[in-house]
């Protein structure tokens, strides 16, 4: 056994491999063996799971496009083992004895120690990307990554040690027990059931990878060592099972019951998933061609003198091209950043000017704003709530105010008055003296907050004293409540 698992240990996926030494190998065959961990993954509703070893063995074809790039596939065959272990009763109720109908009996089947080995056998057909980096003359560094078509070929179930036993009760008679029906050791029976397992599996997907060393034989044979490592991303199994792993079939014969129907694991309702997994060490021997040949016959070759002479005229015409290219792009770099610098710069300054022009421009239409409301005599004014003195801009009056504020800041000779206003809502003195007042300092805090100096505006109230429309309405009384900016 030890023999097995140590030869079984050599691995797999898929050995696409590369020639090394010659740069010009772009293709290459090979066979590749391999093993190690090679299971399947699932969850038994009854009992644990164990991993179990395999092997795998195969076909391998690789194409280089240059000397780091390639692409491989292959085709091999996979061998998986899984283990599961049981220790636990199963009772059916309500059967029948076959000799006397009208006794109901309940069998018991109970596993102890129970171990089942699953063996799965498919075939595998892995494509990969390959990476290669050479590290001498000799050996180059491979490592690949891909997914692979999993075709399931193969599968049964054998019971490796521990055993199940059945015990029928009859309650009728007492719960009498016959505790004398057969018990089924099962360390070296096999199930026939195995072929289900095909009927049930179906075509998945994995993800593989793996990375190794090449070691070159001589100038086309070579050795690939490495590791690899998949996973399955599909789940094998197909439609769940209902059926239970043991059924007893109600027949007697010489007093025993008999036809005991094992389907396995993962013929039963024990899971209804599996995903194939696998880890280890590969080998693979292979052999390497370049695109064409590049024999050359003896008596058109060149000698070695002027092989020489000629590989050093190339390496210094090379680094000579390479001296120019260099202070060209050197020349280049310089001359592109000036130019970069410069347009940056001047793009600063037509943004400055951009601004000034506008801040002109804004300051002109304002000034000539104002100028028209002087040369009019007009007042500016603004709206407030009944009893209130919080602004109440309406439409156009703020834009205004702000026009006069942005000109004061300019302009410290320019002075105003500032005149609050209410309606007869309420005490006539209170309307002069408080709400008029409050109003025009409210609208004097708004422009000092603006920037004006609060030294350029004087605040004075007229209360109720000069209405502009009929305080018996609401419109005229809406219209009476208002503060007015009055040019010196």
């Amino acid at each position: 056994m030890k023999t097995k698992y140590f030869l079984t240990i050599v691995a797999a996926s898929i050995a696409l491999t590369a020639v090394a030494q010659q740069s010009e190998h772009d293709n290459y065959i090979g066979v590749n063996f391999g093993g190690g961990l090679n299971s399947a993954l699932y969850k038994p509703a009854n009992g644990t799971h164990g991993l179990g070893f395999g092997f795998d063995a195969g076909l391998h074809y690789g194409h280089f496009f240059n000397k780091t790039v390639g692409l491989g596939v292959g085709l091999q065959f996979s061998w998986a083992n899984a283990y599961a272990t049981y220790n636990w009763n199963e009772v059916t109720t309500g059967l029948t004895h076959p000799s006397n109908p009208n006794t109901p009996y309940n069998l018991t089947t109970g596993f102890n120690n129970f171990v089942e080995r699953q063996n799965i056998g498919y075939l595998s057909i892995p494509v990969e990307v390959l990476f290669r980096k050479g590290l001498n003359d000799r050996a180059a560094f491979i490592a690949g990554v891909g997914l692979s078509l999993d075709l399931p070929l193969y599968g049964n179930y054998i019971a490796k040690s521990g055993s199940y036993s059945t015990t029928g009760v009859f309650p009728a008679l007492g719960s009498y027990a016959f505790s004398d029906m057969p018990e089924h050791g099962f360390s070296t029976y096999t199930t026939t059931q195995g072929a289900k397992w095909n009927n049930r599996a179906k075509v998945g997907g994995s993800v593989i990878a793996d990375l190794g060393f090449r070691v070159a034989m001589n100038d086309n044979w070579g050795m690939y060592f490495g590791l690899y490592a998949g996973y399955g991303f599909t789940n094998l199994l197909g439609t769940a099972k209902t059926e239970e792993m043991v059924m007893i079939n109600d027949q007697m014969v010489n007093d025993q019951m008999v036809n005991v129907l094992y389907r396995g694991t993962f013929d039963s309702n024990e899971t209804g998933k599996a995903n194939l997994i696998r880890a280890g060490v590969k080998i693979a021997i292979d052999f390497g061609w370049p695109k064409t040949s590049d024999e050359v016959t003896k008596d058109q070759g060149p000698s070695e003198l002027e092989t020489e002479a000629a590989r050093l005229a190339a390496e210094k015409a090379r680094q000579d091209s390479i001296a120019k290219a260099n202070a060209k792009a050197e020349a280049e770099r310089i001359a592109a950043e000036k130019a970069a610098r410069e347009k940056a710069e001047a793009d600063r300054l037509a943004r400055e000017q951009a601004e000034k022009d506008r801040q002109a421009r804004l300051a002109a239409e304002r000034a000539a704003r104002i100028a028209a409301l002087k040369a009019k005599g007009e007042t500016v004014t603004v709206h407030f709530d009944t009893g209130g003195a919080d602004l109440k801009f309406k439409e156009g009056e703020q834009e205004i105010v702000d026009d006069i504020a942005a000109a004061m800041k300019e302009d410290a000779s320019m002075k105003i008055v500032i005149t609050g206003h209410t309606d007869n809502t309420g005490n006539a003195e209170k309307n002069l003296r408080y709400f008029g007042m409050k109003r025009a300092e409210a609208l004097k805090n708004y422009m000092v907050k603006k920037g004006v100096p609060a030294s350029q505006i004087r605040c004075e109230s007229k209360g109720q004293t000069e209405p502009i429309a009929d305080n018996a309405t609401k419109e005229g009384r809406a219209q009476n409540r208002r503060a007015n900016i009055r040019f010196l």
